[in-house]
């Protein structure tokens, strides 16, 4: 396995997760919106019945208090879900900023790697041409 085969399952990795990442995220927030919009629907349906309803407008009190605070709570949660997304996002941003310099000091590692190996295979090779030059000149004096 060399250092391409390497960069493109790091590639499509990455892809697999951002792509996964970004639906997660959507639908979050699309799921969230449809709950807010449907809670939201409800409380203004159950205040139009009290206003009709004078005689019970006092019981009725109660289950709109209690409505607008799961209202409040359901609208507190979609913050916090949408912050813990936008998090999510960065952290995988910097997941993302962290793999790609491990690549470039690796990438730069091997080829330093490399490039010593051959200084020394070259340099083993020339000194052992100059031994066996230098043996060969000797023993025909």
């Amino acid at each position: 396995m060399n250092e391409s085969d390497l960069n493109i399952i790091i590639g499509i990795a990455e892809i697999i997760f951002f792509v996964s990442m970004t639906v997660l995220a959507v639908y979050l927030i699309i799921s969230l919106k449809k709950f807010l919009t449907s809670i939201s629907k409800i409380e203004k349906e159950v205040i139009e019945i009290t206003d009709r309803l004078a005689p019970v407008l006092t019981d009725m009190k109660f289950v709109t208090d209690d409505i607008r605070e799961i209202s409040n709570r359901a609208k507190y949660q979609y913050y916090r879900i949408e912050d813990v997304s936008d998090s999510v996002i960065t952290k995988g941003q910097e997941v993302v900023t962290a793999l790609d310099s491990i690549q470039y000091y690796s990438r730069n590692l091997l080829n330093n790697g490399l490039n010593f190996i051959s200084a020394v295979s070259n340099g083993y090779r020339t000194f052992k041409s100059k031994l066996t030059d230098n043996t060969y000149h000797g023993n025909r004096i």
